[in-house]
């Protein structure tokens, strides 16, 4: 923790009127209803640690108010009730902050999540296919569970917590928190310490800012905080990276609705064998045969009756058992290429941009769906993403059935910093805006590091005018983090910034200020190496881009973040944060020490002229020029990370022939195999569910 000397800009005089706390000495009392729902014992419990932090004072809790004193009510239950303060209008995790002559209500919306049978209480639960077989029973068929992993949005606290001192017990009881809980108290809770002078910028002790404050006046207060966006996720899985973690996205004021499914629910729904064996005719068919993959993205044929009248019974059964508002009916992930067989021949769109070529196809299928699922439940939606190759709009339906979301993947994108990329991507959501009747919304993959991203995109300014250019147009976003994501281990020097910024900047209203919110994370976050870490962050936002093969750029910002480094006792808090960056700076470093030297050992062929025969591409190589195909032309591949020779081998030859590069490979196969050709066409990317070899051609300069 950082200790930081505050005044308190809310109160003036500083310490006229009643006092919360003075010299030390609680003057206040927190106050609950009785009972208190979850979400508020755990707000109470966060404003009790918070001001015994910022000030020693210990702030009694209590159910019922003590005459003559300050008192500050959590929540509107109970005594705080008659105080004439309202919630009208406050929603989405928003909340009001309002005192009077000697009280201050910390009021938001709270509800208590309560899963709805069947759902895996553990991953056992899943192995042994037992809420499978229960969800098998109810619906009379063979679908994917959803919400098969519910069971890591819960964490557990002390079963005491935010109750008053003579009720503490202590003991192993435990009491269950989930990220479904509407949390508008804690919201405000959380708003009100960060009056006093706290941050949380990363999860634990070593990302949190506690100022110094001895006295601390009731402040007067009256407003209303309601986020940007009412859809604020990032996928922190509360039950499964620890209490920290969890505690951090809630301060953070993170919002996971309940009942909005978003991505890949078609795999969802058809992702197991069971489905494949009854009814081969819903998946795609590539190179002559349906395919099946175990563990794989499989595709489906979206042309066949079946497969649409399923989707229709499957929406409708998770909208009614599970309560639901949206359900996903999103394509698998990695799809290239529509179904090759007779029902969709020729509905793709070769004549338009990649991500536009199954874009009447994908979204007919939606619209079809929609359309049947609006029959029984008008006020119901279903949701699919624009992505991959149908990230445009489609061009043969004028506007999307209303009951259709409509999700933008890379809808902002973090790392879009250059103008024509904006300028793209704000044309790509007006466009989608366009022909939809709902307010769309974003998904993002961030580059976390156990994705091999290593390069610093400390880039606040880009990040924060992207953000604040979809407020009033989305309804929110859906953060997908690279799993697993330890921020104990990996990358945290960059990860914690990238999700704090983010999440404080869905706050900020529709002018939110990137820039002073980075530069006071820099001054708080890193103490008296604030001006060489603003300095450092600067250089990568602005040559982050080139530092993946410019060795002078990559070094330079290394050296400015050296000389930061030497600022800071190393012991110290500061120090400790800066070492946070100092590792996730490693890959950085051996990228630099990379572009410093030549291309290590890989097979090297001789280009010679051959202009013997002509050549034929017919997969024969009888030809005098590869029969007699010189041996330092000739190779033989081996793994790409360990150099090892693979486990079916791969052998090239190549020449010139004239102004033409010819390559010939022979891959080898288990005993009596056959290549399995999928493509039909040139350019046809069905290529990739096939057989195939990759070319990767460059220059010297980009060896």
């Amino acid at each position: 923790m950082r200790t930081l000397l505050c005044l308190l800009a809310f109160a003036s005089p500083l310490l006229a009127g009643p006092l919360l706390v003075e010299d030390g000495q609680p003057r206040a009392e927190i106050v609950i209803a009785d009972p208190p729902l979850r979400t508020v014992r755990l707000a109470a419990q966060e404003l009790q640690d918070g001001i015994a932090k910022i000030s020693g004072a210990h702030l009694p809790i209590v159910r019922k108010p003590t005459p003559g004193t300050t008192h500050l009510f959590v929540g509107l239950g109970g005594p705080a009730a008659a105080l004439g303060v309202d919630l009208n209008g406050v929603k989405d995790g928003g909340f009001r902050l309002v005192s009077g002559e000697d009280w201050l209500v910390l009021a938001g919306l709270d509800t208590e999540f309560t899963p709805i049978e069947p759902w895996a209480k553990s991953n056992q639960d899943l192995r042994t296919g037992k809420t499978q077989g229960e969800w098998n029973a109810i619906t009379g068929a063979d679908w994917g569970l959803p919400n098969a992993l519910l069971y890591k949005e819960r964490f557990t606290v002390p079963a005491d917590t935010g109750l008053p001192d003579p009720e503490r017990t202590g003991g192993k009881a435990k009491l269950e928190l989930w990220s479904y809980d509407e949390r508008g108290s804690f919201n405000a809770v959380c708003s009100f310490l960060m009056k006093l002078g706290m941050r949380w910028y990363a999860p634990g002790d070593l990302g949190e800012i506690v100022p110094h404050l001895r006295t601390i006046p009731l402040p007067r207060l009256n407003e209303t905080i309601l986020p940007d966006l009412p859809m604020r996720r990032i996928n922190i899985r509360f039950g499964v990276h620890g209490p920290d973690m969890a505690k951090w996205a809630m301060r953070l004021g993170l919002r996971e609705p309940y009942g909005f499914e978003i991505a890949h629910g078609m795999a969802q729904m058809t992702d197991r064998r069971e489905v494949f064996a009854a009814h081969p005719e819903w998946f795609a068919m590539y190179g002559g045969k349906r395919v099946f993959q175990e563990g794989a993205n499989n595709h489906l044929c979206y042309s066949n009756e079946g497969l649409i009248a399923e989707t229709v019974k499957r929406v409708r059964a998770e909208l009614d058992h599970y309560h639901l508002d949206a359900v996903s009916i999103m394509p698998p992930d990695g799809y290239t290429a529509i179904c090759q067989c007779d029902l969709c021949k020729g509905k793709d769109s070769p004549g338009r941009d990649q991500r536009g070529l199954a874009s009447d196809y994908i979204w007919g299928f939606v619209n079809r769906v929609a359309k049947e699922v609006a029959k029984t439940h008008p006020d119901k939606h279903v949701v699919n993403c624009a992505y991959g190759i149908y990230s445009l709009p489609p061009e043969t339906i004028a506007k999307l059935e209303p009951n259709v979301i409509v999700g933008i993947v890379g809808g902002r994108r973090l790392t879009s910093d250059m103008p024509e990329e904006i300028e793209a991507l704000r044309r790509w959501r007006e466009d989608w805006q366009a022909k939809s009747a709902n307010p769309i919304f974003v998904f993002e993959n961030y580059p976390f590091t156990d994705r091999g991203w290593y390069l610093p995109t400390y880039n606040p300014r880009a990040t924060g005018a992207s953000i604040n250019a979809t407020k009033g147009i989305s309804q929110g976003e859906d953060i997908w983090l690279s799993v697993p994501m330890d921020f104990a281990t990996n990358g945290i020097g960059f990860n914690h910034y990238l999700v704090w910024f983010t999440a404080r900047m869905w706050w900020g209203g529709k002018q939110a200020d990137p820039d002073a919110l980075w530069r006071e994370y820099v001054d708080l976050f890193y103490g008296p190496a604030a001006t060489e870490m603003a300095a450092f962050f600067t250089y990568c936002e602005a040559n982050w881009r080139d530092m993946e093969k410019e060795k002078d750029k990559a070094d330079t910002a290394l050296a400015l973040f050296d000389k930061a480094k030497q600022k800071a006792d190393s012991a110290s808090l500061y120090g400790q944060r800066i070492a946070m960056v100092d590792d996730y700076l490693k890959s950085l470093r051996h990228k630099a020490q990379q572009l410093g030297r030549l291309r290590g050992p890989v097979p090297v062929l001789r280009l010679v002229q051959d202009p013997s025969e002509k050549i034929i591409i017919d997969g024969h190589l009888d030809e005098n020029s590869w029969v007699h195909c010189p041996v330092a032309s000739t190779g033989r591949l081996r793994e790409l990370q360990t150099g090892r020779p693979a486990v079916f081998g791969t052998t090239v030859k190549s020449f010139w022939m004239g102004k033409d590069l010819y390559l010939a490979f022979r891959c080898d196969e288990h005993r009596g195999e056959k290549p399995h050709v999928t493509a039909t066409k040139n350019d046809d990317s069905a290529l990739w569910y096939g057989d195939a070899v990759e070319v990767l051609i460059e220059t010297e300069s980009n060896a």
